[in-house]
């Protein structure tokens, strides 16, 4: 059940225990991704589980700035810095454990996003509530390197993702391939645009909408079975 939907009388009665967060962030994705990205995938992916979750799972609002050190140079990236992004998370999680929710679910479409969560997790445990963060592209990349061989930022899953959720925000004209994420990331402004030169990886030539289309049912899947396996005994 979507939180902004509810009534306070229906959240009361409802007195759900799960809340699902989704998280993203405006930036970069080569040249032929929209800047919103990493909110795009989330929320389509949200919508289905909500679709398959309806009455066991509390859908909070998108968390739609994040952490993008990386990337905060290219035109339209949106930069949260990283102890603010990680105190209005934690902000979140306390006023939802103050609403009688015990387990908080963060679905990540970042990566930048990724160290603030695990620590507001560590944060949120010592008030007593269980949280879980869930990177789409980490936790699944055995299941989505099936369907597409070429992922990255901005590369054959996410922009086959974007595809199938609207074609006409994605300018394939100018998709290209990115070099591989290095093992080690040098933190520095001077090496930002060496590490990412076209702001992705991966081979997004490979995209197309109908591999996105598999990928989201078999995410969706994925995610509402860790989910279940996570939260058996809560509800």
């Amino acid at each position: 059940m979507y939180l902004e939907h509810m009534t306070t009388d229906l959240f009361r009665d409802r007195a759900l225990k799960v809340a699902l967060v989704p998280v993203g962030t405006i930036e970069a994705h080569g040249r032929h991704l929209p800047l919103g990205t990493d909110n795009i995938i989330p929320a389509r992916l949200v919508a289905m589980i909500e679709e398959r979750m309806h009455d066991s799972l509390l859908v909070c609002p998108h968390v739609a700035y994040g952490h993008t050190y990386y990337l905060e140079e290219w035109p339209g990236s949106v930069n949260i810095p990283l102890p603010a992004f990680r105190e209005y998370m934690c902000a979140i999680a306390r006023e939802l454990v103050r609403n009688g929710i015990t387990t908080i679910i963060f679905l990540n479409g970042h990566g930048g996003n990724t160290a603030a969560l695990n620590e507001v997790g560590e944060t949120a445990s010592y008030e007593g509530v269980r949280t879980r963060v869930i990177s789409w592209w980490d936790e699944y990349a055995s299941d989505i390197k099936h369907v597409t061989p070429g992922t990255g930022h901005g590369g054959e899953d996410e922009t086959s993702l974007v595809l199938a959720h609207d074609a006409d925000i994605v300018e394939m004209q100018k998709a290209g391939a990115g070099p591989e994420w290095p093992e080690y990331a040098e933190i520095s402004h001077i090496a930002r645009r060496a590490i990412v030169p076209g702001a992705m990886t991966g081979d997004a030539r490979r995209a197309t909408a109908e591999k996105g289309s598999a990928l989201y049912g078999l995410i969706a899947d994925r995610i509402c079975s860790t989910i279940r396996d996570y939260t058996e005994g809560t509800r």
